[in-house]
């Protein structure tokens, strides 16, 4: 799916049919990705782009953007988007304006309501979307509210949500992924993401290292009985670029166009996973708990906040940590499961209210939160069977996870910020502090930090220490 000379029409099929063949088919989605449109001058292929998916020629086509300026090579990649468009169908755009205390757009109710209406109104063929993963997650939810044809333009390679089924709202002042709509066609095109700023091509390196410590989440919560769904066959498509990608990270850091096409192959190759599985679990674990925390926190006090994948790399160093804290913790046995030690609805309260004294966002996770509470009582007896046998367990996240100077040498080849100290800007050691406490309260997934809260391995003097083996790491 990568090559910088010529135009490449990628219909999946090598990944279609490592799902369709695979032992666990039944569970999984088929990829509603139609194709990936890939090399210099993929953007100007739009119109045989629109014609190959039925957009008659002459169509309303609505673009849907956000107001940041973003090259095309030497133009502007917006002017090029229309000109392009405009030579086969009559284009509207439809601008969202970024919230002006955060200084980017939010996925709020709000925002998504205002821009259906807006598309809406323009009377649409089909939608185009230009901008960042946030403008995408709204244009999925307008296309699939009005039953648009939807090909999204990947404006930098930065995270893994151009490609899924899936949106990333704002709801009650917390994160939430919606189930929302695969585009039909995702185009990357070289002069576009290569021309990114390096801040968010790093970001897309950091956002793709969570699939270590996301992928041993989403094995911890099948092996406790939580959920399921863990699939090899959706790691096995995940990593299908892994080798190429990991001997890479310095010149990606550097933003050299064939090594952002790589990464931009493997981002696109974990959109497809979180579709396949029909949730984020494949490369949404600990680490974005964390970033979530950060955000959120950042969007309450109506202050930037530092991009999400460059966060989301800092949290998977800190992901690893603790997942090898816990490992060692296990592997000397004698571990008892404390049930006192799940969360009461006061303490989850205590956590949020400072994010909205109204109580919406503390209601918001309580709910998430008190699922998984209820949960983890009825089938303490499943916990601790799987802590007392975890030597079978930690075969298998051995074979997920990567220690955490791995992961941190990799961000730091990229020169991508390791500690959340080197995040631009920076949250205070406060509010890292309170995301690492209570991360894992925001929403109704077993991960890693619910482990270790379970066997008291999550105390403030854990945290400390795991806070200073990360600024180590970063050194």
């Amino acid at each position: 799916m990568s090559t910088l000379e010529r135009v490449i029409v990628d219909d999946l099929g090598e990944q279609r049919r490592l799902v369709r063949d695979s032992p666990d088919a039944a569970s999984l989605n088929a990829i509603g990705l139609r194709e990936v449109v890939q090399g210099c001058g993929a953007v100007k292929s739009l119109p045989e782009v629109l014609a190959r998916r039925a957009v008659d020629e002459g169509a309303t086509v609505t673009i849907i953007c956000d107001t940041t300026p973003m090259r095309y090579d030497d133009d502007n990649l917006l002017d090029v988007v229309t000109k392009t468009l405009g030579a086969y169908a009559r284009v509207e755009v439809v601008q969202t304006e970024p919230d002006a205390f955060v200084g980017s757009v939010l996925a709020d109710g709000a925002t998504v309501a205002n821009a259906v209406e807006r598309v809406r109104h323009t009377a649409p063929g089909a939608l185009v979307s230009v901008g960042s993963g946030t403008i995408v997650d709204i244009a999925k939810v307008v296309a699939n509210e009005l039953s648009l044809t939807h090909v999204v333009v990947q404006t930098a390679a930065s995270v893994n949500g151009y490609a899924d089924d899936q949106s990333v709202l704002l709801i009650n002042g917390a994160k939430r992924t919606t189930p929302s709509r695969w585009p039909e066609v995702l185009v990357i095109d070289p002069l576009v993401v290569a021309y990114a700023p390096l801040a968010m091509t790093r970001s897309g390196l950091g956002d793709e290292l969570s699939m270590f410590s996301a992928a041993a989440d989403w094995y911890l919560a099948r092996a406790v009985g939580f959920d399921e769904s863990y699939s090899p066959t959706v790691v096995s498509l995940m990593r299908q670029n892994n080798e190429r990608l990991l001997s890479l990270s310095s010149a990606i850091g550097r933003g050299e166009p064939e090594a952002v096409a790589v990464l931009s192959t493997s981002l696109t190759l974990g959109g497809l996973a979180m579709g396949v599985a029909g949730q984020t679990s494949p490369s949404s674990g600990t680490e974005h708990l964390i970033s979530h925390l950060l955000e959120m926190h950042a969007d309450a006090s109506r202050t930037p906040s530092a991009s999400h994948g460059s966060q989301v790399g800092a949290a998977s160093v800190l992901a690893s940590i603790l997942w090898q804290r816990v490992r060692q913790r296990l592997a000397r046995g004698g571990v008892e499961v404390f049930e006192a030690n799940l969360a009461t609805r006061e303490h989850v309260f205590d956590a949020f209210l400072p994010l909205d004294t109204s109580g919406k966002v503390a209601t918001e996770c309580w709910n998430a939160y008190q699922r998984k509470s209820r949960w983890i009582r009825d089938h303490l007896d499943g916990i601790r069977l799987a802590v007392a046998e975890w030597s079978i367990h930690d075969t298998a996240i051995d074979s997920l996870a990567r220690p955490a100077a791995f992961v941190a040498s990799q961000l730091r080849e990229a020169q991508a910020p390791v500690a959340f100290s080197h995040l631009s800007p920076a949250p205070s050691p406060d509010v890292v502090s309170w995301a690492l406490a209570n991360c894992h309260l925001m929403r109704d997934r077993f991960c890693v930090v619910d482990l270790a809260e379970l066997i008291g391995a999550w105390e403030p003097e854990d945290r400390v220490t795991a806070l200073g083996t990360l600024d180590e790491l970063a050194r």
